[in-house]
């Protein structure tokens, strides 16, 4: 596989689109829309007042409600774990006293080069609650015992967090068994 050519299509506050040739290994060339994001990162809060903080916003990509693991784009100078503690304490007003990075991987790697740095907390302490402007955000804390319910039932439909609550439980599981 070989990127033949590149050009920009278009750029935006947050996304430029892309056109890409590409000629595959057999010869054959395909052209290819992007879209170039950067990094985001997210948070898994785990049994917060014996619940997951999810946020609650609209998302007009979906033109719906999401319910989603609190997340952002990781600013220029921060690192991905810069980015999670931030985002934590901008919208939902915590902030971990101990965090670590649990999985990085692509969103959507057929369109987006957006790569996402998962992280899970489990100490924290009291922030302040700062969202950025325009963005309107309800926190919900998902009580542990309704997890599996929410996750088989569709109602999180956000990859990040579908991914970050099976962390969750597979920790939990874990132990469970000891």
């Amino acid at each position: 596989m070989e990127i033949l050519k590149k050009e920009e299509i278009c750029k935006g506050n947050l996304l430029t689109f892309y056109r890409k040739i590409v000629r595959h290994d057999d010869g054959t060339e395909w052209k290819r829309e992007m879209v170039s994001y950067g990094a985001s990162a997210a948070a898994v809060v785990a049994e917060y007042k014996g619940s997951i903080v999810l946020v609650s916003q609209f998302r007009p990509a979906v033109e719906k409600t999401l319910l989603e693991i609190p997340a952002g784009k990781i600013e220029k100078g921060e690192t991905p774990e810069m980015a999670a503690v931030r985002e934590l304490e901008e919208e939902v007003g915590i902030i971990p006293v101990r965090i670590r990075e649990i999985a990085e991987f692509y969103s959507t790697p057929g369109f987006t080069d957006e790569k996402m740095y998962l992280f899970y907390a489990d100490q924290f302490k009291k922030g302040n609650v700062h969202p950025d402007p325009g963005e309107v955000l309800n926190v919900k804390l998902l009580p542990v015992s309704q997890v599996d319910e929410y996750l088989l039932t569709k109602k999180i439909e956000d990859a990040k967090t579908y991914v970050g609550l099976l962390y969750w439980r597979m920790i939990k599981i874990k132990n469970e068994q000891r």
